[in-house]
Parts: C-alpha cells; structure tokens; sequence
C-alpha cells in the first residue's frame, strides 16, 4: 500500500492556493479595463428646476477620443446635442447644446473606448421642468386692458380755429358771399323807397288857389 509524500501533498495545496490568489488580482483588473459611468450630470432619473446648458458623465478609467461620445436625444428621440471626451479630462465626456435644454424627458446614450480597446455602454435620463414666471401673466393682462380702455372725450381739447379771410388778386381781402350781397339788398332797398317817394309825389294833386 503506498503512502502519499506529505510534502507533495503540501506543495500542491500551496500551487492552489497561488493560482487562487492569481486569480482574484486578474479578475478585477479585467473588470476595471472598461471605462465606467461613475457620475452623471445631471443625475439619472433627476428633475432639473432650471435651463441645462451642459450634460457630462464621469467615468472609471481613462477614454480614448476617437472611439467614445456623449449624445443627448430629447423625448421624440432627436438628437439635441453630442460631445466627447473633455480635452482637460480624459476621464470626463461632455456634450453642449447649441441653446439651453427647456421643459421635457431628456436620454443620454454614452459609449466609451477603454485605452486597452474595451467598449461599454451607459445610458441615463433627466428632466428639466422649469416654473414660469409669476409676473409674466398679470402685466400682460394689465398692458392689454389699459390699451382697451376708451380715452374720455374731454381728456383731448380741441381747439377752434376761425377761418382767414383769403387774400384776392390785388391784395386786398376778400370777404364772404354774405358781405357782398347784403350791401347790395340795402341799395336796392333805398332805390324802392326812393322810386316810391317820387311816384307819391308826381301823383299828388296840386293845390288849388
């Protein structure tokens, strides 16, 4: 009957254990090759109270440029804004809209490229839901019912203005109808009383003696 070598024995429980511990600094430093998501602004399924001019994300590991982006899709699925990797920060993507994001669900779909080659895929949403202004109501009412309201008569004077008498061809004024035809009535009526003053008189009888 053969008896097994205790120091055979004891050699191989430590391979094992080496091969074990080999393993466990291998496996995470596969898992950690991958560029992560680690932080993304604004958070993931946050409400924002205020316009988004920037959305970034902050990564695990270091990114390469040509291979890695940032895209921002509103609701409908169009694309708002795109960005890459920040030349500051190889660690960071950011991605700026042409004009600020307003109201609405907004999606993040971000791709990075690991410096070992490694691809991953992250995908976050916010919202942005910005409160009107108070103000904005009521002095626009206020403006329409003053441009409505009627403007009282007596508010404007109105000044009378007699007419000028027009000048005529030889420069003297020339004067109403009026002030030639009355000058005219009061002659004729003189001459009738005068026609009728000397017919009296013709046809009175001459006293006799």
């Amino acid at each position: 009957m053969m008896r097994h070598n205790p120091i055979r024995r004891v050699a191989s429980v430590a391979v094992v254990i080496m091969l074990a511990s080999m393993t466990m600094l291998i496996v995470p430093a596969i898992v950690l090759a991958h560029a992560e998501l680690v932080t993304p602004t604004p958070a993931d399924k946050s409400t924002v109270t205020e316009p988004v001019a920037e959305v970034s994300g902050l990564y695990s590991e270091s990114m390469k440029p040509e291979g890695s982006s940032l895209v921002v899709k509103d609701a409908s699925g169009t694309q708002v804004a795109k960005g890459g990797v920040d030349p500051a920060n190889d660690q960071r993507m950011v991605a700026t809209p042409a004009s600020t994001l307003g109201n609405g669900t907004y999606t993040v779909e971000s791709t990075t490229l690991a410096e070992d080659g490694d691809i991953a895929h992250a995908t976050w949403t916010f919202t942005v839901a910005v409160a009107a202004t108070p103000s904005a109501v009521p002095s626009a009412a206020a403006t329409a019912a003053s441009s409505a309201a009627p403007t009282p008569a007596s508010a404007t004077p109105v000044a009378t203005v007699a007419p000028a008498p027009s000048p005529s061809a030889d420069g003297s004024t020339t004067g109403s109808g009026s002030d030639v035809i009355l000058p005219i009535i009061v002659a004729l009526i003189a001459l009738g009383a005068g026609a009728a003053y000397l017919l009296t008189r013709r046809n009175r009888p001459t006293d006799q003696t």
